[in-house]
This record gives structure tokens, sequence and C-alpha cells, in this order.
């Protein structure tokens, strides 16, 4: 269930960071259609979602990400699944668009208690640690 739920995941974090059918890239018309039957076929329908919130990480930016926390400070990682889930929160401050100081504000008050101390420069270093392995 759990592999499915990840692959489930990964397959619509790829389809959100594709940009296809746009003004400068539109998609291509399917070989050996011509003329009228090419232009009434319709691309397939997105798939859809019931959130808006980010996606966690593939398998392998979250063992990235894993690495760079453990860099920072050991701490941080104590529970892996955890240090992950948390980093979603911090990307998707980024992806609203709120600024470098607010987001690593927001990323020390998610990493900060249990094991870690964090204080604001710590959460700079983890949201530029989130930005870079995404």
């Amino acid at each position: 269930m759990r592999t499915t739920t990840m692959l489930i995941a990964t397959a619509a974090l790829a389809l959100a960071l594709t940009a296809c059918g746009t003004a400068d890239n539109p998609p291509s018309m399917p070989s050996g259609k011509q003329g009228a039957e090419a232009a009434t076929e319709k691309p397939p329908a997105p798939t859809p979602t019931t959130s808006n919130a980010f996606l966690r990480p593939a398998p392998e930016q979250g063992e990235a990400l894993v690495a760079t926390l453990i860099a920072i400070d050991p701490a941080l990682t104590v529970k892996r699944d955890r240090a992950v889930s948390r980093s979603v929160g911090v990307c998707d401050d980024m992806r609203k668009g709120k600024d470098d100081t607010t987001v690593a504000k927001n990323a020390a008050y998610r990493y900060d208690g249990g094991t870690a101390s964090v204080d604001k420069a710590k959460g700079a270093l983890i949201a530029e640690a989130i930005k870079t392995t995404y």
C-alpha cells in the first residue's frame, strides 16, 4: 500500500512538473493523423487531485535531503520520515512565493523541537537544502 501511494505521488509530481501544451510548446499531433481527424482528437484529461498541497519528494530526493540535513545537524534526522514530511511544508512556502526570510523562519519553526534546536540561521540552511534537493 505504501509503495503504491509513493508511486502515485511520484507520478503526480512528474505530471505537475511537466509543462505540456503551453503557447510556446504546443502538444504535437499523433503521427498518421491529418486534417479534421487530428483537429477533433482530444488530449487525455489531466489526473484530478484532491489537494493543492505540494507532494512529498521522490525517494531519491528524500535520501538526498536527509543526507544534506545530516550535514547541517544530525539531530534533524533522528526520525527520517518526519524530517522529509516537514520539508513538504517548507517547499510549499517556496511554491507560494513567500520571501526567503519567511521561508527560513517557518523552516526553523517546523524543524525545531525534539532532538534538534533550530534557530533562524539553521532554518535558512534547511530551506536551502530543501530548495536544492527537490
